[in-house]
């Protein structure tokens, strides 16, 4: 699997095809391995880069000394890419999509196109105008930060994971797979905070790639619909999709349904 240094982070990667470059971005608590079902669709016509993100998969945790941001996060996808001369399409979920975000938005001139699946953009949502939603996936937040300060990190874990994926998905989750997602609880607590206040503003509508693709689960929650909403209005030539039975995960649970239409998007 190749690797490359960024200011002493060995970053890991999957890379796999040729044609037009895709970089994938994934999920907190996941690693380049959850791709694996689209990067087996698109790897005839692209040359596809699933990224292993600070602190997951085989990629190295950031400095102790300070926050993880999401520029952070950004710069190591740039280095990959920088040797690249052609435009990349963006693929991102979740915090991953949030990375995504930052990334099209700071440099929009490396991309040709921007796929955000239920983004992590909490700084979009107007806590007057957007107070429903706002206050909600706050409270998230900060019942995590407070649990994992405290060390009650499990705790904290547990009640995000069950907001996302449904009560009771903690205890059913695979014992290897729910010690990876503890281990990553600090790096968990920086992407928390890194998704209301290290984000770029809303930007301008020919800052963003064109085109653009927003896909949802239609019984996600309400605070992840609306930050689509919101893209939908501002960002040039979107196209929104919402996966009927699917919530936040819908790359993996439902990846028969996302993964086509990510297809169809990048070949059109």
């Amino acid at each position: 699997m190749p690797s490359i240094q960024v200011d002493g982070v060995t970053v890991n990667y999957h890379e796999i095809g040729s044609g037009e470059p895709v970089v994938l971005v994934h999920c907190s608590s996941s690693s380049h391995r959850q791709w694996r079902s689209l990067w087996e669709l698109l790897q005839e016509n692209h040359r596809v880069i699933a990224v292993d993100m600070l602190d997951w998969g085989g990629t190295d945790a950031w400095s102790e000394e300070r926050e993880t941001l999401l520029e952070d996060e950004a710069a190591l996808i740039r280095e990959i890419i920088k040797e690249s001369d052609e435009k990349v399409h963006l693929v991102g979920h979740s915090y991953g999509g949030a990375v995504s975000y930052h990334l099209a938005v700071t440099s929009p001139e490396r991309f040709k196109s921007l796929t955000l699946i239920e983004p992590m953009l909490g700084w979009l949502l107007d806590p007057v105008r957007d107070a429903q939603y706002y206050d909600e996936i706050r409270s998230v937040a900060e019942n995590f930060w407070q649990k994992h300060s405290a060390g009650k990190s499990e705790e904290g874990i547990q009640h995000y994971f069950d907001y996302w994926n449904g009560a009771g998905a903690w205890q059913a989750l695979d014992v290897d797979l729910a010690k990876y997602v503890l281990a990553g609880a600090e790096k968990n607590f920086h992407e928390f905070k890194a998704i209301f206040d290290g984000g770029v503003g809303l930007a301008q509508p020919e800052n963003f790639p064109s085109p653009a693709l927003l896909i949802g689960g239609a019984d996600s929650k309400s605070p992840a619909l609306r930050v689509l909403e919101i893209l939908e209005d501002r960002m040039p030539d979107a196209r929104r999709f919402l996966i009927e039975g699917a919530t936040h995960m819908s790359p993996i649970t439902h990846g028969d349904q996302v993964n086509p239409i990510i297809q169809d998007f990048l070949s059109a």
